[in-house]
């Protein structure tokens, strides 16, 4: 019995070695890794997975001395969401840069050699590198996109208790679902296209957790995670009204001097 578990043990190693080998071939073969989207993945990650029940784990001590909020899940949660927002907001600058060159340079493979995953056949494409109707690109649509985001989140994160909160949470959340329809849309041009941009699916990524990430925070409203989030927040508010009410104290010396300016 013992020697059939290692067997299988052994089996289900190779079984897992082989499938991981073809996935790697499979992405060597088309052509998708770009090391200058790594940034954008490595915010994207750790924006997620703060997001999760193990997001505590990436929290450092030094981190949660200074902003002791992150010990809440409202914390995480907000942290977690500006990470995802920032991802999206740069990669989203990265496609805008991209669409600039394309439109200098008529065109060009900018992400990989004209394979599967070809960014230059679907940012410089004409027919589809534009809104409709408003014809702002699509980077740009989205640079606009995460920075409202980023707004709304920090503002609720200032004032968590204000009464206009939920105003804010549903504007995010009615935005964020109009985002997804959006990701549809650019999914069905690179369809279309017959190309996969990384950078572009990289930001429909992080509208896609975005979106879930909303939805989380404005679940959490009104829940004891919000209540601790809130009060935790006040504390701090509080210690820096002191430490700005303590003020700049005159050194003896100088008010001496003055004393005897007066005179």
């Amino acid at each position: 019995m013992q020697r059939q578990k290692q067997i299988r043990v052994i089996q289900s190693g190779m079984q897992w070695k082989t499938k991981s080998q073809e996935v790697v071939e499979m992405v060597a073969g088309l052509e998708c890794f770009d090391t200058t989207l790594m940034p954008h993945l490595i915010v994207l990650g750790l924006g997620i997975f703060a997001l999760t029940p193990a997001g505590d784990l990436i929290m450092l001590p030094a981190l949660k001395s200074k902003y002791p909020i992150l010990e809440t899940k409202f914390g995480r949660t907000i942290a977690g969401l500006l990470l995802i927002m920032f991802s999206g907001f740069t990669v989203s600058a990265h496609t805008l840069w991209m669409h600039n060159k394309a439109q200098e340079m008529g065109g060009g493979s900018f992400c990989s050699g004209g394979g599967v995953c070809d960014c230059a056949s679907v940012i410089g494409n004409a027919d589809w590198n534009t809104a409709p109707v408003i014809g702002v690109p699509w980077g740009l649509l989205g640079m606009l996109a995460f920075a409202l985001f980023m707004w709304l989140v920090i503002s609720i994160a200032k004032e968590p208790s204000a009464s206009w909160v939920l105003t804010n949470l549903k504007i995010g959340t009615n935005f964020a679902i109009l985002g997804m329809g959006i990701v549809f849309y650019l999914m069905y041009a690179e369809y279309e296209i017959g190309k996969i941009c990384q950078f572009c699916t990289t930001a429909h990524a992080a509208h896609v957790a975005t979106t879930v990430g909303l939805f989380k925070l404005a679940g959490m409203h009104s829940t004891d995670d919000w209540v601790k989030g809130k009060a935790l927040v006040k504390d701090e508010g509080r210690h820096r009204q002191r430490r700005k009410k303590s003020g700049y104290v005159v050194p003896k010396a100088a008010q001496s001097d003055t004393g005897e300016e007066e005179e």
